[in-house]
């Protein structure tokens, strides 16, 4: 179990390391992150390289018994590089050059930037390669954030990636459709920057996805070329960041990383970046922000959260609060004047915990049942052809996935080209986007017996974001025993009505509305207002094995939740424990033993019956009536259960 901080030798007197050595060690840290924005410090000028400082660091901390995830650096180069080599800043879409101030701002695909970048980077690998005490690397910080650029240069980039995608222009031509507003190529070299068309948005966003990806990629071998036996890793941002499709960059890593501050993300980030992979690590862990009231307890019990999820270690950002900088006021256990308070007695807390437990929770993984769906290219597809924020697919997807963790029922998050040959229930909401891959999946799903549901606004467009000339959902029409003729936003709710399920009775129809017509399915609820008044809103259609349902509005609150509890019966899965509001149970399955992580959100104490055969995982003593106190985890043990 990884756990410790994120630390910067280079922003404070060498005079202090050793304290800071020693608090770690003391607070149960066994892993430190560095590096990710050292370029200034190594190379100071050009040419100058020394990682003397950093060798030193190392010594200091392995001597603690603290191990490194060292980080590489190019994107976040010093002064100097803008200054001799200006061509390595982006360009913003507006056409404003980005100046040298804020960090991330270079072209991944500029020429001057690649040979910078590549140099700094082997350096700091062929260094620091075979060091006993770098347990991992990882990739840069947050790659792709702010590196999208616009620039005439990316443009040519871009066209060559076109060239070498579609092979010829009358083949982009038939893809992306011809003449509307002209829009028709006899070169790739015609084909300008995006500006509102929706195939030319998605495609440039693939684009840009792809140069983060490939940038990661080559780091990634070269580690494992020259210090093999490391992991590589590296974290993907909030989940409302998606310059990069981060399924295809955990492809090209050992281990996906993250970065978790629940006040700003909602708890689907964990589910998510697990990813197919089944596991992944935080890299920042949120220790406190500036605009966030950060109680007692609440580091440590978000940090658990992580764990419960899957996650094989937790590292918090960052060790220190930054005495001048960006971030002088944001992140860090310690205060600027680096004494002991409340956030690293939190932090000592769990390191002694862990020292029992880590090695145990190592040995276990999550094990769901129910997966939701939601790709990248599906989210980019919308926002370029359909950009209206309530209507964004990712808003349905967090809805149904904070009922499911009410319910206690443990949930993965994939990409919808995922493998779903262990689930029993899939939920995909707004599936704006279907390749023959993706219709496949669901049609193999399906044909095994599970159970899907799909909601509006989905099998709108091909992968090349054009529309459908077939009925909606597209592909998916004949597996769903509906077609949509229409699609709306709702400026007002609409109310329901279902004989089948009771709460849907009154209940109110939000956001937007599929105008749906049945060729098979069986309709379980309508509209009972408005014009749309005795229209289908939910059906229920049976192909092959399995069971789809597609519920053509967005529902919230009680009405989602009887939705969901419905699909949940229907697919016979079953949640992880019952139990009292705010109190969420999460298991994580092992050979030797299962482990269930009760998680008390209020502020009071809180109570439940246990079923038989739980012990507290610290002490083995057996346990039929758990207390949790406020703002605190429980972790309890069994070990005679049968592995599903």
């Amino acid at each position: 179990m990884y756990f410790g901080v994120q630390y910067y030798p280079e922003q404070w007197p060498e005079s202090r390391w050793p304290i800071d050595a020693a608090m770690m060690q003391r607070a149960g840290v066994n892993t430190v992150r560095m590096g990710e924005f050292a370029w200034s410090a190594y190379e100071p000028r050009e040419g100058q390289i020394d990682f003397r400082w950093m060798d030193r660091a190392i010594q200091l901390l392995n001597e603690h018994g603290i191990r490194v995830i060292m980080c590489t650096c190019s994107r976040t180069p010093p002064p100097w590089v803008f200054k001799k080599y200006p061509g390595v800043a982006n360009t913003r879409f507006d056409g404003h050059v980005n100046r040298y101030g804020q960090r991330y701002t270079v072209g991944l695909a500029h020429p001057e930037f690649i040979a910078l970048a590549e140099r700094i980077d082997r350096a700091v690998i062929e260094h620091f390669a075979g060091h006993p005490g770098i347990i991992g690397w990882q990739v840069d910080n947050e790659v792709g954030g702010f590196n999208d650029c616009y620039c005439e240069r990316c443009l040519r980039t871009f066209q060559d990636y076109l060239r070498d995608k579609y092979g010829t222009v009358e083949r982009l031509n038939q893809s992306w459709g011809e003449h509307f507003w002209s829009f028709h190529f006899s070169d790739f070299d015609e084909v300008p920057l995006p500006a509102n068309n929706p195939q030319l948005g998605l495609e440039y966003r693939r684009f840009m996805s792809h140069l983060n990806v490939a940038f990661t990629r080559w780091r990634s071998e070269l580690i494992h070329q020259l210090d093999p036996g490391k992991f590589v890793t590296t974290n993907f941002q909030s989940f409302t960041i998606k310059h990069t499709d981060y399924f295809k960059m955990a492809e090209v890593i050992d281990l996906p990383g993250m970065n978790h501050y629940p006040p700003r993300s909602p708890e689907l980030i964990l589910d998510y970046y697990r990813g197919a992979k089944g596991k992944m690590i935080v890299l920042e862990q949120l220790s406190r922000l500036a605009f966030c009231d950060t109680g007692e307890g609440w580091m440590r019990l978000w940090a658990y959260r992580a764990l419960a999820h899957g996650a094989c270690g937790t590292i918090f950002f960052r060790w220190r609060t930054a005495r001048y900088g960006q971030e002088q006021h944001a992140d860090g256990i310690l205060p600027h004047a680096g004494q002991e308070n409340r956030r690293y007695r939190e932090l000592a807390r769990m390191g002694a915990e862990l020292k029992t437990m880590g090695e145990r929770i190592d040995a276990t993984h999550v094990e769901a049942r129910v997966a939701l769906l939601m790709g990248y290219e599906s989210r980019w597809a919308m926002e370029a052809g359909l950009d209206l924020p309530d209507m964004q697919g990712h808003l349905d997807v967090i809805r149904f996935h904070e009922d499911l963790l009410r319910k206690n029922v443990t949930t993965d998050a994939l990409d919808p080209h995922g493998d779903l040959s262990h689930y029993q229930l899939v939920i995909a909401p707004r599936l704006w986007l279907v390749d023959e891959g993706i219709a496949a999946n669901l049609r193999a799903f399906v044909e095994r017996g599970g159970v899907l549901c799909l909601t509006a606004a989905s099998g709108v467009v091909d992968e090349f974001n054009k529309s459908f000339d077939t009925p909606r959902p597209g592909p998916l029409a004949e597996i769903a025993g509906v077609e949509i003729s229409d699609l709306s936003p709702l400026e007002k709710p609409v109310r329901l009505s279902s004989a089948v399920l009771p709460a849907l009775e009154g209940a109110q129809a939000t956001v937007m509305a599929d105008e749906m017509h049945p060729t098979t399915a069986k309709v379980l609820a309508r509209y009972a207002s408005g014009w749309r008044k005795g229209l289908p809103v939910l059906t229920e259609n049976r192909w092959h094995g399995g069971r789809v349902f597609y519920l053509g509005t967005v529902l919230e609150g009680a009405a989602l939740s009887a939705l969901v509890g419905y699909l949940l019966r229907v697919a016979g899965v079953q949640p992880v424990l019952e139990t009292p509001p705010g109190v969420r149970a999460y298991q994580r399955v092992g050979e030797a033993e299962r482990l269930l992580f009760l998680i008390n959100e209020n502020e009071e104490p809180r109570s439940l019956v246990l079923p038989e055969g739980w012990r507290d995982a610290f002490t083995g003593m057996p346990v039929e009536v758990v207390e949790i106190g406020g703002v605190d985890v429980r972790i309890l043990s069994q070990s005679d259960f049968q592995v599903q």
